[in-house]
């Protein structure tokens, strides 16, 4: 079957299901016809999303939640293309891109690899250097990223003689991917999964989690799940081969990257100005809170924006630092920018009062959760999360799991306690916990076993055990830390 043939029978097919869900399933628990109809389009968006692609196939899913009369094509183009959320993803990945252009990312890696402490053995030359893609990852997209640093990533194995087959080049192989997945859940910054969370949360609450928040808590807890992950390769996988490597190999490398020239310091400097917009308000909010107020209300995208402004007016050597053009063509991701601001409106669509689908979810599913304590009810979502990641799509992940936390949380936060705002940060951390699968980061995992120095079974087996680390840590630390915080 072609390629054409195949989508027109997944769009089908997602059809299909829009119209049995609203004209075949029954209405009941506070669940209306309407909220049927919507419920039907969300599995709908569920197969075009998992079946097609996540670009275009989200301008349908658009196209039938404009025929629900509650909604309206107004309101659904509103909610999808004039929210906050969409304009900080547009503007971060914007930001981002010159950054990438750069030999920041080299330096930096270089910087760490070949001092003297990552220079004693082995062990510290693996930690110094997990350390340093962790710290690029903080920011930059994981595709760009691992695009851009597995090309290095294979020079420092050249420059230390680890060949394909060889366990060592196995385990920094897996370990650079992890920690690059990783970090795309350790702040919000150019990652598209935890500012989907976070946008939901803020619609369906009007409370914002800001970056600062996010970043107290994803942080810390990315932090111990890597040295989680090193004590697994250190203690379990043991590469035998690992006694062979030299790290004062590494110093060849130093000197074949150019010192950063003026271009790169002014996108350094724009990039730490944005950081401080996104985290000083945090600091002010009880000394200066008619100030904090003020800043806060220019919302994420703002810091973004001004960043943009300023590189699209500074010029060096008579052109730009950010080219217009090249931006919106090359470094803006729409693909994932269409299906955030389409699902956007699909999670606020589910969450609405007149389709029933949050009364019904609260009368199905509170008698249960209700029994639950507090820690097991976390570790639900968490689970769940966590799961679905590895064979799903991050986006699509943050979706469904942060629409029934919502409506399922919201009805029982006074009765058990739970935080809502905990649960969603950890929802936005837990879909980056994506190794097993090649399906679990497509830009990042497949990249990673194209190079021969890993394979898929390797990434399944340490990936998984890396994933239930990365679920004791977030449900035990991360939810305590989060709850204290938001």
């Amino acid at each position: 079957m072609s390629k054409n043939k195949k989508n027109i029978l997944y769009v089908l097919i997602s059809i299909l299901i829009v119209f049995v869900f609203g004209l075949a399933f029954p209405t009941g628990y506070g669940l209306t016809r309407e909220g049927l109809w919507c419920l039907g389009i969300f599995f709908a968006a569920l197969v075009l999303w998992a079946g097609i692609a996540i670009s275009w196939p989200s301008l349908i899913v658009l196209l039938l939640l404009g025929f629900l009369p509650s909604l309206g094509f107004q309101n659904v183009f509103l909610g999808a293309f004039g929210n906050s959320t969409l304009a900080f993803l547009i503007f971060t990945f914007a930001l981002v891109y010159p950054l990438s252009k750069t030999n920041f990312i080299r330096r930096c890696t270089i910087a760490l690899i070949t001092n003297k402490w990552a220079r004693k053995g082995p062990w510290y030359f693996i930690i110094f250097l997990f350390s340093a893609i962790t710290f690029l990852g903080l920011f930059i997209s994981p595709t760009v990223l691992m695009v851009t640093f597995m090309p290095f990533l294979i020079d420092i194995f050249k420059v230390l003689g680890i060949k394909k087959g060889s366990q060592t080049g196995n385990l920094i192989t897996m370990g650079s991917a992890f920690c690059i997945n990783l970090s795309s859940g350790m702040t919000a910054i150019a990652h598209v999964w935890p500012t989907l969370a976070i946008g939901f949360y803020k619609s369906a609450t009007g409370h914002d989690i800001t970056q600062f928040q996010y970043m107290l808590v994803g942080i810390p807890v990315g932090i111990l799940i890597n040295i989680g992950m090193l004590l697994i390769f250190r203690f379990i996988l043991r590469p035998n081969d690992i006694k062979d490597v030299n790290p004062e190999g590494v110093v060849k490398l130093k000197g074949t990257v150019p010192k950063a020239d003026l271009r790169e310091k002014i996108i350094l400097a724009t990039m730490l100005l944005t950081l401080i917009l996104w985290i000083v308000p945090s600091f002010i909010k009880t000394i200066l809170p008619t100030v904090y107020t003020a800043i806060n209300g220019w919302t994420t995208a703002f810091p973004p924006l001004l960043g943009c402004i300023i590189l699209l007016l500074v010029s060096v050597d008579g052109k730009t630092i950010m080219n217009f053009r090249e931006v919106t063509t090359k470094g803006i991701s729409w693909g994932p920018v269409l299906m955030v601001g389409v699902a956007s409106e699909l999670g606020a669509a589910l969450t609405s009062k007149p389709m029933g689908v949050e009364t019904w979810l609260t009368n199905v599913l509170s008698p249960v959760a209700k029994s639950l304590p507090e820690i097991l009810l976390v570790l639900f979502f968490v689970v769940w999360c966590v799961i679905e990641t590895n064979f799903s799509s991050n986006i699509v992940t943050a979706t469904v799991v942060s629409s029934v936390a919502i409506s399922v949380i919201k009805s029982l936060s006074a009765s058990n306690g739970t935080s809502l705002g905990a649960v969603i940060a950890l929802i936005g951390f837990g879909t980056a916990i994506c190794n097993m699968t090649p399906a679990g980061m497509a830009g990042v995992n497949p990249v990673a076993i194209g190079t021969g120095y890993t394979t898929t079974k390797d990434m399944m087996i340490w990936g998984l055990l890396f994933a239930v680390i990365a679920i004791v840590l977030m449900a035990f630390v991360g939810y305590p830390l989060a709850k204290i915080i938001m």
